[in-house]
């Protein structure tokens, strides 16, 4: 019978443990720039998605009329089609787009921290589990308040952010030197 080798990704993991560092230093960055600056970031952030989301319609648009696979063509220029509108309505409309925006964050922020936090509490080989606990919970709690209290403005909602991205990228440093000197 021969030997399986079995593959270890956790060697990995701790080589990418500078991506971490690195996206937790862009977040300290952004949650800044939203505690001090929080009405232009939304703007620029909304307009920024609704050019996205145009750019990208227009390129799946052409490419759904030119690409030689029939079998894909109507998909991808219905795409590009309402990938456009999406941009187009998000820059006409940049206050609705702000407050869908910020209920669906506060949905992924209930549902992500539930999930580090049950990673957390059941996986003790985790070398960053106190920081996923203690980030899981935060982040459920921040989801929870945001829910809760709909009516938040857009200004404290993007000031909530700023501090939830801030404690994110400390915690990603944090992680990230557990993971190298694990």
């Amino acid at each position: 019978m021969a030997d399986v080798e079995v593959y270890d990704a956790t060697e990995d993991v701790r080589r990418a443990w500078w991506l971490l560092l690195v996206m937790g230093l862009l977040s300290l960055g952004f949650g800044g720039l939203l505690i001090f600056w929080p009405g232009q970031t939304l703007t620029v952030v909304t307009t920024i998605v609704g050019l996205f989301m145009i750019v990208a319609g227009i390129a799946r648009f052409f490419v759904g009329v030119f690409d030689g696979d029939r079998e894909h063509r109507l998909l991808l220029v219905v795409l590009g089609i309402v990938g456009v509108v999406i941009g187009v309505v998000i820059m006409r409309n940049p206050e609705s787009t702000i407050r869908l925006i910020v209920l669906l964050t506060a949905l992924f922020w209930l549902v992500s921290g539930m999930v580090d936090l049950f990673r957390g509490l059941t996986n003790a080989r985790l070398p960053d589990r106190s920081l996923r606990i203690l980030f899981g919970a935060m982040s459920a709690v921040f989801g929870v308040v945001i829910l809760v209290w709909p009516d938040i403005t857009v200004g404290v909602f993007a000031v909530l952010t700023g501090i939830y991205v801030v404690f994110f990228g400390i915690l990603e440093i944090l992680a990230a030197f557990q993971l190298k000197n694990a």
